[in-house]
């Protein structure tokens, strides 16, 4: 076994724990893979056994000082949090604020509103105006503007509009079970992507929620 450093001596003489920052970085990067986290929240004790998997530490919320999952969560998850429900105080429901899910982040897919959002920028900005039937019309109905834009124009207008270091290649995303779900080709998250925004507008309905930015 190699010697430690004598700077990673001193830095482990109290516990072989990562700092408590890098706990609070880490569990939020993972929480922002899941999709869910972005509309109706992922469970607390999901999102410990993922870490614990990934990382191979144990998140022990008494030894990080707090009384429940819930003080947990409220800390080492403050800068992204959205408290979901909190019924539970030792399996509460978790999910990212909607100024994180709209901000770009390649790679993390619990941020899918900000690259829906960029999806119909693109194809607004770039596609070919669909023609709308005259029964439209004739019904009274007032039709928004409709577009279609080849899928092989997508990548580069993401790269320009949403982020310069996207890449579909290896994507992937962490199911409400939190098990690794791989996309393999770009129609793929973009079908994921529309069926994400269905699934957060069922929940939001059903929870009888106002709509908010991601909305």
């Amino acid at each position: 076994m190699p010697r430690q450093s004598r700077c990673e001596q001193m830095s482990g003489l109290a516990s072989s724990e990562p700092p408590v920052v890098v706990v609070a970085q880490q569990l939020s990067d993972l929480l922002l893979a899941f999709p869910s986290a972005a509309a109706g929240g992922v469970q607390w004790l999901v999102l410990v056994k993922k870490y614990e998997e990934r990382f191979k530490e144990r998140l022990d919320v008494q030894a990080l000082g707090h009384s429940s999952a819930l003080a947990a969560a409220s800390t080492l998850l403050f800068e992204v949090l959205r408290i979901v429900d909190k019924d539970d105080t030792d399996n509460p429901v978790v999910g990212v604020d909607d100024a994180v899910a709209l901000a770009p982040r390649p790679g993390l897919l619990g941020c899918w509103p900000s690259l829906y959002r960029a999806l119909c920028t693109v194809v607004l900005e770039n596609g070919v105006p669909d023609v709308q039937p005259s029964c439209g019309a004739v019904a009274g109905r007032s039709a928004g503007k409709s577009c279609s834009l080849l899928l092989s124009q997508i990548r580069p207008l993401l790269e320009r509009y949403w982020h310069a270091n996207f890449d579909e290649s290896g994507l992937g995303f962490l199911n409400e079970d939190g098990t690794f779900v791989r996309l393999k080709k770009l129609k793929h998250l973009l079908q994921a992507v529309l069926r994400w925004r269905d699934q957060r507008q069922a929940w939001r309905q059903s929870q009888q929620l106002k709509s908010s930015a991601v909305d």
